[in-house]
């Protein structure tokens, strides 16, 4: 992956400098939007050698409720507004892909690239995000209400976002390969609702939480090193086992409601505001 997108970035920037080379040059026309008929004899062109191929394809508005896109490399693709209400993403490639406003609804997004994919506004309720790679990614806005994320979600845009009753729980299922965990660090979650969450062992060190929901979410055994949580609401929420060091709890809301704040790790190195 890393090979391909080297090649992209290298590819990109020759195309740059043949341009300024070039004055005079018209700018390459943008792609012709797909119809869903074309994108579907696109897909079944795929083998398993040559995994089909949609890379900058444009399939805004299309509805692709239920299509098989499983493997297919959809790198810089147009789905804004797309339909794809329980559609198989499968190990896709969605780099730098734009699905703002999208409807992703119980769609199956296991082991899929999200990286620096804008996902503003998109429905991603009861979707599934298990092994994917969000970093970097924009899903500011959007929903995530009963998602499964078990993902890479570093520098991600969650700002606004809903996560309620999403379940980020670390997977008790492979502990023999390690723990598979949600990792939201660094991400941005400031006013997302993630009310009753499952957020066991999940990752938040040095994310911005601040002005978040979490009411009744599950926050133990998680790391939360220099987490911001300042005016978010923690009414309820369980801290039992999870590392704060560091952790700023300025003006949380509920903080006496909160549960197992006794039990965390290096809570003297936490921030709270004075009594």
């Amino acid at each position: 992956m890393i090979t391909r997108f080297a090649a992209l970035v290298a590819t990109t920037a020759a195309l740059t400098v043949g341009a300024l080379d070039a004055p005079g040059q018209q700018t390459p026309t943008p792609a012709k939007r797909l119809t869903v008929a074309e994108v579907k004899t696109r897909l079944t062109a795929g083998t398993q050698k040559s995994p089909p191929d949609l890379a900058g394809a444009d399939m805004s508005g299309l509805d692709l409720s239920g299509v098989d896109f499983r493997r297919a490399n959809l790198t810089k693709a147009r789905l804004a507004g797309a339909k794809l209400i329980k559609a198989s993403l499968f190990t896709c490639d969605l780099t730098d892909a734009v699905l703002t406003e999208a409807d992703l609804r119980q769609a199956n997004m296991d082991g899929t690239v999200l990286r620096r994919a804008n996902l503003h506004g998109a429905n991603l309720e009861g979707a599934s995000l298990f092994a994917t790679i969000i970093e970097k990614a924009d899903l500011s806005g959007a929903n995530l209400a009963k998602t499964r994320i078990i993902g890479y979600l570093k520098n991600a845009n969650l700002a606004g976002a809903t996560l309620r009753n999403a379940n980020a729980g670390a997977d008790p299922g492979n502990q023999s390969m390690g723990v598979m965990r949600a990792t939201f660090v660094s991400a941005d979650l400031s006013g997302a609702d993630l009310s009753g969450a499952n957020l066991f062992k999940a990752d938040f060190s040095f994310a911005n939480l601040s002005g978040a929901k979490l009411a009744g979410a599950d926050l133990s055994n998680g790391d939360l090193v220099q987490t911001d949580f300042s005016k978010a609401d923690v009414t309820g929420a369980n801290f039992a086992k999870a590392d704060i060091n560091g952790a700023i709890f300025r003006g949380a809301i509920g903080r006496a409601q909160a549960k197992g704040l006794d039990q965390t790790r290096n809570r003297d190195k936490a921030i709270f505001d004075a009594q």
